[in-house]
């Protein structure tokens, strides 16, 4: 008879292939894991290198413009750069990994285990099969040998019975009977036994031989499958970091260059001159004179402790920190002092900004100054302006405190200074703009004629709307800057009817006043004084206009289109034809009448075609 444990032999190498095949999906979904970790990792490693990337890229924008044009600070921006590529690279392999092996992980991994529940499933049910074979062959075994017992007692009753002579006939037959009844079914139980047998045999060899073997083979696939995508996703690992590495190693090598491009000396230099830039040679001292000192009975003397005492005034000795600073600005801002007032000194030299042997770097950084300190002065200006409004005001209210009348001529002085440094601050800007193009490399197009916004813009002398160079462009501005030409103060305006009949005073000009509106509102607090009515030829001609023009005779055509942009100023066309009612003064402006309609306004000097010229006059 079979043992019943041998079956389970059986079990033992299927449960370890099976704990094998489970083990190697584990180790499978293990690396996909470690995959998504590292992604995280690079990513995370990404975001904090871009901060740090951008946070030191934000404090150098933050470098004046010396410091951001020496070679140290542009390498290491660009460094700054490069670690930010560097960043981008790794954010790519985190994005490759986490989309190329993460996803493929997981998918494998679902179908392995689908692979593998499908081969228990059959290894389940082909065991099912044999065991139930088995136990049916065991019941049979079982009911053999109880047959067999049965049969043997029956035997042994009749032998019995057939020695015991008391017995009768009858019950000897029935004891034989039985035996032989119990012998046949005996037979029959071994012959049922011996065909189970027979076919547990031929299933358990089917088993091992057929069955369990192609099981066998399905989990070494599903094994082999887990174990050839755990090298292809270390492979695509090891693919997504030498592209990385090669990303870095050109960045790197991108680095490397541009530190070789820091140049110490030509840093040091650059520095140096933008220092020097700012410092101005002051003027020698005089030597005062202060006499003989024999002479000291014919001189004044005060006597302590019968010791003479010589006072030297000591406000002869105005020593500024800068003696020519001051001459600088107020000559550039076209405020020239009065000889009464101030001494002449020798030409001043030339601004940083405006010397171009100076580095652009340099002279942008005082240019920009520049423009700071006219921002402050025209805000003094306006300050100032306002205070002596508000005390006019007062003195209107109360005549006893003060004379309104006194507060004109600072007003006077104030607007035209404002208006002066409205203009210089604004062409300034262009020029700074200009320079700025020109240390980036930009070409520029930029035009400084004739403009059409009177208010606020005015054209430059000797300069036409295309310029073909940027040095003309900046020789142009310069000499608009450095200039400061005295024109007569005019009024563009018309006498009201039932007015007296003034004539006006021609007044020097500090400054130049570009916007017509400001020309004509002038015109209100220039000194009149009563004259007879032979005086004033025309309402529309300006006594103070240093054009000489006859009406009459100056007929001029217009080349380009204008439309007006304040109450002061007139729309024209190409083609019109205008008449001169007065010339410009040098702020870019002429008032003239138009030929059809009589409409009176100022229009740009630039976009007139006077007789016998072939392009537009530039004023001087």
């Amino acid at each position: 008879m079979i043992p019943v444990s041998k079956f389970f032999t059986v079990q033992d190498p299927s449960n370890a292939l099976l704990s094998y095949t489970q083990k190697g999906i584990d180790f499978f979904e293990k690396i996909g894991q470690f995959s998504k970790e590292k992604a995280a990792i690079e990513e995370e490693f990404s975001t904090k290198l871009k901060n740090l990337a951008k946070k030191y890229a934000k404090k150098s924008e933050e470098e004046d413009e010396v410091l951001k044009s020496v070679s140290y600070i542009n390498s290491f921006n660009s460094y700054l750069q490069q670690l930010d590529q560097i960043a981008g690279k790794h954010h790519a392999a985190a994005e490759s990994t986490r989309e190329d092996i993460v996803s493929y992980v997981s998918s494998k991994t679902c179908q392995l285990r689908s692979s593998r529940k499908n081969a228990i499933n059959d290894l389940k049910t082909i065991n099912d099969i044999l065991e139930d074979q088995i136990n049916e062959m065991w019941k049979s075994g079982k009911f053999y040998s109880k047959s067999y017992k049965e049969a043997e007692n029956a035997y042994q009753k009749f032998y019995k019975a057939d020695k015991n002579l008391e017995i009768s006939r009858l019950e000897l037959e029935k004891a034989r009977t039985h035996a032989n009844t119990r012998n046949e079914i005996c037979e029959k139980s071994k012959n049922d036994y011996s065909r189970t047998v027979s076919n547990t045999n031929l299933e358990q060899k089917k088993y091992h031989d057929e069955l369990l073997p192609v099981i066998f083979s399905r989990l070494k696939e599903v094994d082999k499958e887990c174990i050839g995508d755990m090298r292809h996703v270390l492979q695509k690992l090891i693919t997504v970091d030498e592209c990385l590495a090669e990303g870095i190693g050109n960045c790197r090598l991108k680095m490397q260059n541009s530190i070789n491009r820091i140049d110490s000396e030509a840093d040091a230099q650059l520095v140096l001159d933008s220092v020097e830039a700012t410092i101005e040679k002051p003027t020698s001292f005089d030597i005062e004179d202060l006499g003989d000192p024999k002479d000291c009975d014919s001189r004044a003397s005060d006597s302590i402790d019968g010791k003479q005492r010589v006072e030297v005034a000591i406000s002869s000795y105005h020593v500024l920190k800068s003696p020519n600073k001051k001459k600088i600005i107020r000559n550039f801002l076209g405020m020239r002092e009065k000889e009464s007032e101030v001494p002449r000194e020798s030409e001043s030299p030339k601004e940083a900004y405006t010397d171009n042997s100076k580095p652009p770097q340099v002279r942008l950084s005082c240019l920009r100054s520049k423009i700071k300190n006219m921002e402050k002065q025209l805000e003094q200006a306006v300050q100032g302006r306002e205070g002596i409004t508000r005390l006019q005001k007062a003195y209107y209210a109360n005549p006893q405190h003060g004379n309104p009348a006194a507060c004109t001529e600072p007003l006077i002085s104030y607007a035209k200074k404002i208006e002066t440094l409205n203009t210089n601050i604004q062409n300034l800007k262009e020029f700074y703009t200009l320079l700025e193009m020109s240390v980036e490399g930009m070409p520029t197009e930029r035009s400084f004629g004739g403009r059409d916004t009177p208010d606020t813009t005015r054209s430059v002398s000797g300069c036409s709307t295309n310029l073909s160079s940027l040095r003309t462009h900046e020789d142009g501005i310069l000499r608009q800057f450095l200039s400061s030409p005295k024109r007569l103060l005019s009024s563009p305006r018309t006498p009201k009817s039932g007015q007296k009949p003034i004539s006006t005073t021609p007044i020097r000009r500090k400054n130049d006043i570009s916007s017509p509106v400001l020309r004509s509102s002038f015109s209100g607090v220039i000194r009149k004084t009563p004259v007879s009515n032979s005086v004033i030829s025309s309402p529309h001609r300006s006594v103070s206009s240093p054009m000489k023009i006859d009406k009459s005779e100056m007929l001029v055509t217009v080349l380009f289109k204008f439309e007006t942009s304040s109450a002061e100023t007139m729309s024209i066309s190409p083609g019109e034809e205008l008449y001169i009612q007065e010339g410009d003064n040098g702020d870019g402006w002429t008032r003239a009448r138009k030929k059809k309609g009589q409409e009176v306004g100022f229009v740009p000097t630039s976009y007139l075609q006077f007789p016998g010229l072939s392009t537009a006059i530039t004023p001087p």
